[in-house]
This record gives C-alpha cells, structure tokens and sequence, in this order.
C-alpha cells in the first residue's frame, strides 16, 4: 500500500478542487476493471460490474485536505490566503501554489495560531520565490510535498484523508478477497474538510446496508490512542453516535482496535443520517501524529492493519444482533 500511499499524497487536492485525486482513483478503479461512476465534482464510486445476492458494504474516503485560498493579489506579486479546513501548524511552512500554469513553490510567512478563533480570523501572508504572474484570486495552496519512510513510521502531508484514498484505490485489487460474500462499493468524496457536500451527495446516490467511513484521526495519550496500536473507531464526535452495544460487538470482532470518544470534529459519518439513511455507519481512522500539519506522521502497521480491521468489522455490522 504504501506505494499506492506515497502517489496519492504527491497529488494537490483541496476542499472543492479534488479532481486530481478522483482521476487518480478514477484510473485506477478502471484498471482493476470495475464500473465506475462520478457524481458531478462532489463523489466518485466504483464496483464489479456483477453485483452478487447479498448485503453491500460502502466504504468511503474523502479526496481533499486542509489548504489555502487566495484572497488578495498585492501589488508586488505577493498574497493572502485563508484557510480552507482546518490548519494545526504553528511555524512558517512551505506551500505549493496551484494556478493555470501549473505548481508553483510558495512559503507560509505569519503561522496560524492553531486555534479555532484563527480559522475564521485574519488571512495570512504567503511569499513566492519567483513571480506568479498569473496569481489571482481563488488559487489554491496546500503544503508542499514530502515523504520519509523511518522506524515503522511514515511521515507525509495529507494522511488526512489521502490514506483513506490509497486504501480504497487498492480495494478490490488487494483486499477484496478479505469480503467475498458482500457486495463492496468503494467512493471518495469532495469538501468534507469543509461543508460535506460530497458525503451527502454520496448518500443519496448509492444504496448500502452498511458503511465504514475511512479517515484519519489524532494520536491522544489521555484516551490512549497510540500509533501502531491499529485502526481507531470512533464512538461518539460531532457527527456520529455508536451506541455501547454495537461499541462492544466491534471491539469483541477478533482484531485490535483503539477507540476515541470526541464532541468536536467529524467525518463523512454525518451525511448518513442526514439524508434519511438507516444503515449503520461506522468511522474506522487511521491514528496519526501532526494531523492536518505539513509533516503527519502514521505507523506502517496500522495501514497493514486496516483492511483486515475493516473485514472483520464488515462481517459484524451484517451479523443478526442477538
């Protein structure tokens, strides 16, 4: 997975400019000879084109990142920019800059305070070391590209979410053995660092028995969550509930997971409920360290351990409650 991982955060996606990352999924779907099918600029979705007699399983993803936005042009060539999503960096930082001519390096000057007063606060100012003589208004920014792989450990911009990307990408060329008895959809959504626009499109778009919202989530020594200790399942945040019953059914499923109870933040989770849907929906994060930061940090062993997490907790959504 992790080459699958290391090209899906080369790619520059924000909240409502995902198209890089859903051609890349895309793509891929297609060469592992699935139908696929995209939901204007907000969702993308792909399966076997022969759907079996049984229960289907959404797994879902979403494309973009925490970013920039440009909202002034000053007269000597530099900017200001606002977030999109939010931004936890508290040194200047290198950024890349997208216009219509293509990537363009760019610098962070005054950091963000790393606080929720900040996200709607001032805007911040960004420097170029060559002219952008094309720079206008609405360009997008996002942290420049890096990748280290070091004791068991990988550090890159954009776990959030493009782990969640790599993973389904991979789906049905590498795990889809894991759940032959189920039908298994596999999506990504835009803007869910934002509004949620996509999920909720998505929601309305495919029919599921069950769904398993994959994202990233934060390393957090009170409630014990650790890296390398596996996938974390959310039990309550801002945009899902899981009652103790299904909470105790998931953790007795034979693989280790680590749980994490918040009343902020949230996921695609949301969209479920919201459109009228009665499935269960189920968040299953990868644990990571600098979350929305330019330089997140996850463990090889919990991306080894998603996808058998994810079967196993597939099998005990679709079981008859006792």
């Amino acid at each position: 997975m992790l080459d699958t991982l290391k090209r899906y955060c080369s790619l520059h996606a924000t909240p409502g400019d995902e198209a890089e990352v859903f051609a890349a999924l895309l793509r891929d779907w297609k060469a592992q000879g699935l139908d696929t099918r995209a939901f204007g600029s907000l969702a993308v979705c792909a399966c076997p084109g022969e759907r079996k007699k049984s229960d289907t399983l959404l797994l879902v993803a979403h494309a973009d990142c925490p970013g920039f936005t440009v909202d002034t042009v000053q007269p000597d060539g530099e900017a200001t920019v606002i977030p999109l999503g939010g931004i936890r960096q508290k040194e200047p930082a290198d950024l890349m800059l997208k216009t219509a001519s293509g990537l363009h390096p760019a610098h962070l000057e005054r950091p963000p305070a790393a606080s929720a007063p900040w996200l709607h606060g001032l805007p911040l100012r960004v420097t170029f070391p060559e002219p952008c003589p094309d720079l206008r208004k609405g360009d997008r920014l996002c942290w420049a590209p890096h990748w280290e792989e070091k004791d068991g450990l990988v550090t890159t911009p954009f776990l959030d979410n493009r782990s969640g990307c790599a993973l389904v990408a991979d789906w049905h060329a590498r795990f889809a053995g894991l759940l032959p008895e189920f039908n298994v959809v596999v999506a990504a959504t835009a803007m869910e660092e934002v509004n949620g626009f996509g999920a909720a499109v998505l929601a309305r778009q495919v029919e599921a028995d069950a769904v398993i919202v994959l994202d990233a989530t934060y390393e957090n020594k009170a409630q014990g969550i650790a890296l390398g200790k596996g996938p974390v399942v959310t039990l309550s945040d801002a945009s899902c509930i899981l009652s103790p019953t299904l909470r105790d059914r998931l953790l007795a499923s034979g693989v280790p997971l680590q749980t994490e109870v918040y009343n902020f933040s949230g996921t695609d989770a949301r969209a479920f409920p919201q459109s009228g849907a009665t499935m269960p929906v189920v968040p299953l994060l990868l644990p990571t360290r600098g979350n929305h930061g330019p330089r997140e940090v996850c463990a090889v062993d919990d991306l080894t351990a998603w996808p058998a997490a994810i079967a196993a907790l597939a099998r005990t959504l679709f079981e008859p409650i006792p």
